[in-house]
């Protein structure tokens, strides 16, 4: 009887082995192991290191930048240039862009396709306030170089002949970044929303501001080719809602020092 136990055992633990193994690999064939992770192209991009600091956000020229308010930034990264229809589509696998060229800014994309770009890179979307404060580069006039529109600095609807233009064109602001103002918009990652500034404004400062946690429409900064010089103001402003795509729409991407993996510079 004891003998026939262990014979029993013996079989059962056999059975149970061979059906583990039926099951494994009937489960590989319907697919549903996990799939080995996918190794992304290799995608070269020139980043520019912001050091933690402080500035005036806004302006008293158009009611959208009012009121003028403190913002404090810990340290961060951003794209030196707009991302390229080559970067964008060596990542997603797609180019949308109305205006072909790998060396031309993505434009024809949606809020969710930037930031999903973005996020395949380990990088995301800069904050509004991080955008403005690269793109002021420590002036507090209408652009980084003064107060009225310089040509050698951004592509507007006056230069442009009415399409995109080769990224890194013009001429860098004082942090080295290039087609800030001008050539396409720029998502960023803030929705949008009347009051937000006026309710930071009656704090004494704001620290690393996100912006709403929702909203119907998200901000874009910039201007673009198609614009008036007005709208290339380092604190010009407009919104839209996330899923519209527009010929005149790119992005560029940020990232916070400690998970930036890529060769970067410094904001002189």
């Amino acid at each position: 009887m004891e003998c026939d136990l262990k014979i029993l055992k013996s079989e059962t633990v056999q059975g149970l082995k061979t059906i583990s193994i039926l099951l494994l690999f009937f489960i590989s064939l319907a697919g549903l192991t996990p799939a080995p992770p996918q190794k992304l192209p290799q995608v070269f991009r020139e980043m520019v290191l912001l050091k933690t600091a402080c500035f005036v956000m806004g302006s008293e020229e158009y009611i959208a930048e009012e009121p003028e308010h403190k913002v404090c930034l810990n340290a961060f990264y951003l794209d030196r240039f707009e991302t390229t229809q080559e970067q964008f589509e060596k990542i997603m696998g797609f180019n949308p862009s109305h205006f072909q060229g790998k060396s031309l800014p993505v434009e024809n994309v949606t809020w969710a396709e930037a930031e999903n770009y973005c996020r395949k890179l380990k990088l995301r979307l800069p904050t509004e306030a991080e955008w403005e404060y690269a793109a002021r580069a420590g002036a507090q006039s209408n652009y980084s170089w003064g107060w009225d529109m310089d040509d050698a600095y951004g592509w507007d609807k006056n230069n442009s002949k009415g399409m995109t233009h080769l990224i890194g064109k013009k001429k860098p602001n004082k942090f080295g970044f290039h087609d800030l103002n001008g050539n396409v918009w720029e998502w960023v990652a803030d929705w949008y929303h009347p009051e937000y500034f006026e309710t930071n404004a009656q704090k004494e400062f704001v620290e690393n501001p996100v912006g709403p946690f929702t909203g119907q429409f998200i901000i874009i900064r910039g201007g673009s080719f198609t614009d008036d010089p007005f709208f290339l103001r380092s604190a010009s402003r407009y919104w839209y809602p996330p899923n519209i795509k527009s010929r005149d729409i790119g992005f560029r991407c940020a990232g916070n020092p400690e998970e930036v993996m890529i060769k970067a510079g410094s904001a002189k």
